[in-house]
């Protein structure tokens, strides 16, 4: 029923946290004696920034990933199927849309997420800490491990921010191909059929004004787009 499917879930989202920690564990940033902690806190101090991290994850992952997977897949979509409008490849067609929409979704994705998981790293961080400390640190002390949180934070957000961006850009090129799938079918079944190569005559009459009044160097041409048009330099 609902309370067991519930509890799996929560199994599950346990294993994953588990799982993620123990992934994170030998490349988080622990810099000695930066925390003004006593000698008792300090072998623990590493666990805790894990956890942190992990929490903080978590926390910015979804919001980021469903923002910028989504923008990159419909603009890939649309740019696509235009600027390829007269590629009869279906294989060219879906290198193009992925070389694009991993471009897209990795660096909307770092825009995104970097200060919003900083801000969340040093939270579950200082958070943490105050969990174990016997009393909170007054004056000089507090300020110093408000400093330490900071250190910590920004120590570990290049992590953080890279398992973000490879969630987002695997999650991105899936999506793609959903997107393009009816458009990838056509050109595999005219492929098939053989005859005259595969042209998009919908993608070309859209709007009316595209492609005429594009420059010359943007309009679709017979076979692959031009390097330019694929994503080359």
């Amino acid at each position: 029923g609902g309370a067991a499917s519930a509890q799996q879930q929560q199994q599950q989202a346990q294993q994953d946290s588990m799982a993620l920690m123990h992934a994170l564990a030998p490349f988080v940033t622990v810099t000695p004696g930066v925390a003004p902690l006593p000698p008792s806190q300090q072998p623990q101090l590493k666990r805790v920034v894990v956890t942190a991290l992990e929490k903080a994850i978590r926390e910015i992952t979804q919001p980021v990933v469903d923002r910028s997977v989504t923008i990159a897949a419909i603009t890939t979509r649309e740019l696509v199927v235009k600027d390829f409008a007269r590629e009869p490849s279906e294989s060219e067609m879906r290198r193009a849309g992925h070389q694009m929409v991993h471009a897209l979704a990795s660096s909307l994705a770092l825009v995104t997420c970097r200060e919003p998981l900083r801000v969340s790293i040093a939270t579950h961080l200082r958070a943490l800490l105050q969990q174990q400390a016997p009393q909170p640190p007054q004056g000089a002390a507090a300020d110093a491990l408000e400093a330490a949180i900071v250190h910590y934070a920004g120590d570990n957000l290049d992590l953080g921010c890279a398992l973000i961006e490879k969630v987002a850009t695997e999650r991105a090129l899936r999506d793609v191909d959903e997107a393009l799938a009816g458009h990838l079918d056509a050109r595999r079944k005219a492929a098939e059929q053989g005859g005259t190569p595969y042209v998009d005559q919908a993608a070309l009459q859209a709007g009316g004004r595209y492609p005429a009044q594009l420059p010359e160097a943007l309009r679709p041409r017979p076979a692959a787009g031009t390097p330019r048009q694929g994503g080359q330099p």
